[in-house]
């Protein structure tokens, strides 16, 4: 036994619990973590809560709703068909579904590679008010099938659920079976993933975590019919199971390595067949990822795979301020021998509220639309919300003449409130990304 090799993957592991177990002590992570290098596990544990109500904590064995990390399933479930001579992805999708508009432009490909230029059901204005209806694929597919293109079909990229309902529609079409049925029986019960499947919200599922939002506090995430993600985004699983399928899939049991080149071969902005293929730089290199992450009410996901250096990091949280994107990169880094730094904390300082009325109101964010950043005050606490996506508590940290930054309470991230030009404006730094909003002249 080489002891040098085991008191390294010691020394990592430790080094990977000290981080997590840090940003776990700062509210940052709730969920379960899994990395693994050269095959072998380093860490596999949980942290914080599966369930706030009950006090049951995360393990290994927690499930969770794992968003649209499911598209690399429905993606690997087409590819296998097209390998088995079942259809072709170079078809249009009017072979499978003649009534669709458009079908015969539409391919497989463009489904597959979010380039067919059908606009994303779960964007609609009409989207949440029917989150909570039961539908069934057709149901779905009739929200969309009317809306015309934005494009033409492989113009460009833009990423749409819509293709992979349109995708799950073929999968039933060609084998006969529904698309639970066919997962399960193609890819889960051969590879073992016995804790892996599509969720129903009436199933009793044992380890299923609850899922949770932030609305000034942490609150239970609104409920979504499992019926509405479909292929998208409708299964659960454990960081177990999915490194389970990880390893299949990258080392190409489960689908030949020419179906695996398809898959991973980026097309436009990245995106291959229900996977992102991108790089990033870590000590100087270059790193080659094959990923995807996941949203979905109550629910952050990330599963990534660095090629070269056969690093694999999952990362599974039931709280949506849970940064699994950032965390992931951070964990990789570590592994692959970079310094990283820990989380920043700021102490609050006490404000005269009544002295900053004027940093409430609505503040129109670069390149979107609809969807204002509001600061509002609530007796003597300020808040941004988004829509209904999530309500942080704003706490100061620092206040200068035309300047005041804050902190979020019980997240990774930071507000720069600025007031020295002609229109006050804010720099919101969360989710790994930075948002630059001005104040409306409405408020």
């Amino acid at each position: 036994m080489n002891t040098e090799h085991v008191t390294s993957n010691e020394q990592l592991q430790q080094k990977l619990d000290n981080h997590c177990n840090c940003l776990a002590k700062l509210g940052y992570l709730n969920g379960c973590v899994l990395v693994a290098f050269e095959g072998r596990i380093i860490l596999n544990k949980g942290y914080g809560m599966a369930s706030f109500e009950l006090n049951v904590p995360n393990d290994p064995q927690t499930k969770f709703r794992i968003g649209s990390i499911t598209k690399q399933f429905t993606a690997a479930a087409i590819v296998m068909m097209h390998e088995l001579k079942l259809l072709n992805v170079e078809d249009p999708i009017s072979e499978y579904l003649p009534s669709y508009p458009n079908g015969d432009k539409i391919t497989i490909h463009h489904l597959l590679t979010h380039t067919s230029g059908i606009p994303n059901y779960t964007g609609l204005e009409d989207f949440v008010p029917k989150m909570r209806l039961v539908s069934s694929t057709d149901d779905l597919i009739a929200r969309f099938a009317d809306k015309p293109l934005l494009f033409e079909p492989g113009e460009k990229f833009d990423y749409s659920n819509s293709g992979y309902v349109l995708l799950t529609a073929i999968i039933e079409k060609v084998s006969g079976r529904t698309y639970e049925d066919y997962i399960y029986h193609a890819i889960l019960k051969p590879l073992g993933m016995i804790n892996t499947g599509y969720d129903h919200a009436k199933k009793i599922l044992k380890n299923r975590a609850s899922g949770y939002e932030v609305w000034g506090e942490v609150v239970n995430a609104e409920f979504l019919e499992m019926t509405i993600p479909s292929g998208a985004g409708g299964m659960y699983s454990t960081v177990e199971d999915l490194y389970i399928w990880g390893l299949a899939l990258h080392s190409h049991r489960q689908i030949s390595e020419k179906a695996y080149a398809s898959m991973t071969t980026p097309f436009k902005d990245t995106y291959g067949y229900g996977l992102s293929i991108y790089e990033e730089e870590i000590m100087g290199s270059q790193r080659k990822v094959i990923g995807h992450g996941g949203g979905i009410n109550g629910f952050l996901t990330e599963m990534r795979h660095y090629k070269k250096e056969d690093v694999t990091v999952i990362v599974l949280s039931n709280l949506v301020t849970t940064q699994v994107g950032p965390i992931s990169q951070q964990l990789a880094r570590l592994v692959l021998g970079e310094e990283v730094p820990l989380p920043i904390t700021h102490t609050p300082i006490k404000l005269e509220i009544n002295q900053y009325n004027h940093l409430v109101g609505s503040y129109d964010v670069e390149g979107e639309t609809g969807s204002p950043l509001i600061i509002s005050q609530e007796q003597e606490k300020f808040y941004l919300t988004q829509n209904t996506w999530f309500k942080f508590e704003l706490c100061p940290y620092s206040a200068l003449e035309g300047e005041l930054l804050f902190f979020l309470n019980g997240m990774d991230g930071k507000i720069t409130y600025t007031d020295t030009g002609s229109v006050p404006e804010i720099t919101v730094q969360l989710f790994g990304g930075v948002k630059k909003a001005v104040k409306s002249v409405k408020s």
